[in-house]
């Protein structure tokens, strides 16, 4: 797995997946940490060590679980549960969750520099590893290029991916430097719609790829390759100020941000539909039409949050469209 990840071949939903269960399995410590619990470095630990512990009471307890068959994925996946996700998991949970006098430090620590960073880490492990997996498509195309032999199609998809790589890199750097936030949206749900309306389009490529004619492909490239092109634009323009999460850092109305108040979505969306449109039909497509209505919610939450720290958004947003000028 890990030769796999270093040299860009383990698919992409795959390690979303792995994501999602670290984060379910350590969601003790961090709400723990979040809620400035007392008790959070005790939680932490009884959380790292949860599983290995819990797996061996399990089998001692009830060894008919624990012994699995591999060839029988629901019998894994129980097992799995009971081993990570049992009652001690769950007692950790409620531990976290009661309530009490926060600790002022840990508060405190979740308004630094070094958080942020920290809170950033899992995107920029992502975008990083986006770009290398760019990287043996890019090395071949160069190669056809440099041969004198590469194809129309080549060309395009080679200046394409680049961008895409490209705006991979930038988005490594600005998680890494951006300002800290001023203001935050408040509750799950738009923290849930900003990780939901990030990840969603990898869905698309986990479907069986269309048989598409040499125009569709280049037509798809040339997408894909706007889409990108224009997301390292607006992105250079948006600079510290960029955010998953509905947060407010800096208010950027000048460049696109003055035809338009979510440029980055508006070339999202165009690099989705390339995207689609080289996937199977009708779940790509329906697959990216999710992509879009998440994208709305999302600058829903965000604008809520950017009109509470700014008086002058109001302004605005009354002159200006949300994501096509002068249309939407």
């Amino acid at each position: 797995m890990l030769q796999a990840i270093l040299t860009g071949q383990a698919k992409s939903a795959s390690l979303l997946l792995w994501a999602i269960f670290l984060f379910v399995y350590f969601l003790p410590a961090v709400l723990a940490f979040y809620r400035g619990h007392r008790h959070f470095f005790v939680i932490l630990v009884l959380n790292v060590l949860l599983s290995p512990v819990q797996g061996v009471i399990l089998h001692f307890l009830w060894p008919a679980v624990m012994t699995v068959d591999p060839q029988n994925p629901v019998s894994v996946a129980f097992a799995a549960v009971l081993a990570n996700l049992g009652l001690g998991w769950i007692a950790l949970l409620v531990w976290a969750l009661l309530p009490g006098e926060p600790d002022p430090r840990l508060l405190k620590a979740q308004e630094t520099k070094y958080y942020d960073i920290i809170a950033a880490l899992p995107l920029i492990l992502w975008f990083a590893y986006g770009a290398l997996q760019l990287r043996a498509v890019l090395a071949g195309d160069w190669a056809l290029i440099a041969a004198g032999k590469a194809s129309l199609f080549v060309w395009v998809q080679f200046f394409a991916l680049l961008a895409a790589a490209a705006f991979d890199l930038l988005l490594v750097w600005v998680l890494a430097v951006r300002d800290r936030p001023i203001a935050r949206s408040q509750g799950i749900l738009p923290r849930f719609f900003g990780v939901i309306g990030t990840f969603m389009g990898v869905g698309i490529l986990q479907l069986h790829v269309a048989q598409l004619t040499l125009p569709m492909q280049i037509l798809a490239a040339v997408l894909i390759g706007l889409g990108s092109l224009g997301s390292l634009l607006v992105l250079s323009r948006l600079g510290k100020s960029f955010s998953i999460m509905p947060e407010a850092r800096k208010l950027v109305t000048s460049g696109p941000y003055s035809l338009v108040r979510h440029p980055l979505y508006t070339v999202e969306i165009v690099t989705i539909l390339g995207t689609a449109m080289q996937f199977e039909a009708p779940w790509a497509w329906l697959i990216a039409l999710a992509v879009v209505v998440l994208l709305w919610v999302r600058s829903s939450y965000e604008e809520q949050v950017l009109a509470g720290a700014y008086p002058e958004y109001a302004e605005y947003r009354a002159r200006t469209k949300r994501f096509i000028p002068g249309l939407l």
